[in-house]
């Protein structure tokens, strides 16, 4: 599919992803994945349809019907959490709402795993002031951790890793 051909088609896909989440969630995520193994040639270097992706794999992600599954989703799929985390551009509120979610579960490992993955992430640009659309490794660790003092309640080792 071009790039040009996915954007035409996002609202398509997305009402796609709503029915299917709402159905059966397991089968959204297996069409989810499907869908960025099938586009990863449009991942980059180009903003639009990388964002175009990642803004359907949050659509997926955030659907109030994974509330209860979406940190099981990340946790288990290799390939879903390295291409949201580290080769999509990713709307930055959108890694830090997911992000917020799997660490408060306390898994260090994993934790460290995203961090590396969002600072790896190609279209990352640490010169990123608080208020563009692009995202900075700064921002994103900022939100989560003062979060962490309104609300987040982050293990001690989870903070380290942040703080690195």
């Amino acid at each position: 599919m071009t790039a040009e051909e996915l954007l035409a088609k996002e609202k398509e896909f997305g009402a796609q992803i709503d029915s299917l989440t709402a159905e059966d969630p397991q089968a959204a995520l297996d069409f989810a994945v499907n869908l960025l193994r099938e586009n990863e040639a449009l991942f980059g270097p180009a903003r639009a349809p990388s964002a175009c992706l990642a803004r359907l794999t949050s659509r997926f992600l955030m659907h109030r019907k994974n509330k209860d599954h979406m940190v099981g989703f990340i946790a288990q799929n290799d390939y879903l959490r390295t291409v949201y985390f580290g080769r999509l551009n990713t709307y930055k509120y959108s890694l830090v709402f997911v992000a917020k979610r799997v660490m408060r579960k306390g898994d260090a490992a994993l934790s460290a795993e995203l961090i590396d993955l969002i600072k790896n992430n190609p279209f990352r640009d640490d010169a990123a002031e608080s208020y563009s659309e692009r995202f900075s490794w700064a921002f994103i660790r900022d939100k989560i951790i003062a979060s962490q003092e309104e609300y987040l309640k982050l293990s001690d080792e989870i903070l380290a890793l942040l703080k690195d």
